[in-house]
C-alpha cells in the first residue's frame, strides 16, 4: 500500500506540475490573458504547488518530528492543501459579483480579482504561519513518529483540523455559491439586450468563464470534498485493508482535481490552449 501511495505522488505530482506550470506561463506571457483570467492565475499557481509538494513528498523519507515539520513537501502541504478549496471559493465569489454588478466589475476587473485573491492568500498564510510557528514551539522533538513524515503527525492537531475543515467547508460554499451564480445568471441574461455591443462581448465571455467554473466547481465537489468525507467517516476504522483502499482513493481523487480543472479551462477556452501550445 505504501508503494502505491508514493508512486500515486509521483506519477500524479509531476503531471500536475507540467500542466499547472504550462498553464501559468500560457496566462502570464500575453497581457490580455492575464487580463482577462487573473482570477485563474492564483488557482493554476496554487495546483503548481500542489504537484511539486506531491512529487517531493513520493521521493523522500524520514524521521524526527522537528525535521519532518521542515520538510519541503510540509511546508508546501500547509499553504496549497488548504488554498485549493479556498481559490475555488474566490473563484465562484468572483463569478457572483461579475453578474451582481456586471459593468462596474468589467471596468476594472483585474483589480477587483486581484484585490480578492490577495485577501485571501493573506489571510490564509496568517493562520498556516500561526499553526506552523505553534508547532514549532511546543514541539519537543522526542515524538516517535513513522518515518514517512506524514504531514497530519508532523503539525499540531489543530492546525490539521482547521486545513480539514476549511477544505470541507470552503469547497461547499463554492458549490453553494455557484447555485446563485446560475440563478443570477438567468435573469442576468434578459437584462442584456439593452447594452452596447463591446459590454455585450464582455459579459458573453465573462458568462463563458461563469459556465467553465461551474463545471469545474461541481468536479471539485465530487474528486475534492467527497473523499475527504469519506475519509474523515471512516476515519479510526479496524479493518487495515479497509483504510488502505479509503486512503489510495482519496489521495488518487484529491490529486486529480487539478488536472480535471486544468482540462475543462483548456478544452473550453481555446484562446488559453493555444498559448499553452505555442509554450
Amino acid at each position: 500500500t505504501m508503494i502505491i501511495q508514493f508512486s500515486l505522488y509521483i506519477i500524479e505530482g509531476s503531471v500536475i506540475l507540467l500542466v499547472n506550470a504550462l498553464l501559468v506561463l500560457s496566462l502570464l506571457r500575453k497581457a490580455s490573458l492575464r487580463h482577462k483570467y487573473a482570477i485563474l492565475v492564483p488557482r493554476f499557481i496554487t495546483d503548481t504547488v500542489v504537484g511539486l509538494a506531491a512529487v517531493a513528498a513520493g521521493t523522500t523519507t524520514l524521521r524526527s518530528r522537528t525535521f519532518c515539520m521542515l520538510m519541503p513537501w510540509n511546508l508546501l502541504f500547509v499553504w496549497s492543501d488548504p488554498m485549493s478549496a479556498i481559490v475555488q471559493l474566490a473563484i465562484s465569489m468572483d463569478r457572483l459579483i461579475s453578474l451582481l454588478a456586471p459593468i462596474s466589475y468589467y471596468k476594472r476587473p483585474l483589480t477587483i480579482q486581484m484585490t480578492q485573491t490577495s485577501l485571501w492568500h493573506v489571510s490564509w498564510s496568517a493562520v498556516a504561519i500561526a499553526g506552523w510557528t505553534t508547532t514549532l514551539l511546543t514541539s519537543t522533538g522526542k515524538a516517535t513518529l513513522s518515518p514517512i513524515c506524514w504531514f497530519g503527525s508532523s503539525v499540531i492537531r489543530q492546525l490539521t483540523d482547521t486545513i480539514l475543515y476549511t477544505r470541507i467547508v470552503g469547497s461547499i460554499l463554492a458549490v453553494v455559491l455557484y447555485i446563485l451564480v446560475f440563478l443570477v445568471s438567468r435573469r442576468h441574461v434578459q437584462r442584456i439586450s439593452g447594452l452596447l455591443s463591446t459590454d455585450e462581448r464582455a459579459l458573453k465571455k465573462g458568462r463563458q468563464l461563469t459556465q467553465s467554473m461551474l463545471v469545474s466547481c461541481l468536479a471539485t465537489f465530487a474528486l475534492y470534498v467527497v473523499p475527504i468525507v469519506v475519509e474523515v467517516i471512516w476515519e479510526g476504522t479496524e479493518n487495515e485493508f479497509l483504510a488502505d483502499i479509503i486512503a489510495i482513493y482519496s489521495q488518487l481523487s484529491t490529486l486529480l482535481n487539478p488536472l480535471v480543472h486544468a482540462l475543462i479551462v483548456v478544452s473550453r477556452h481555446t484562446d488559453i490552449a493555444e498559448s499553452m501550445l505555442q509554450v
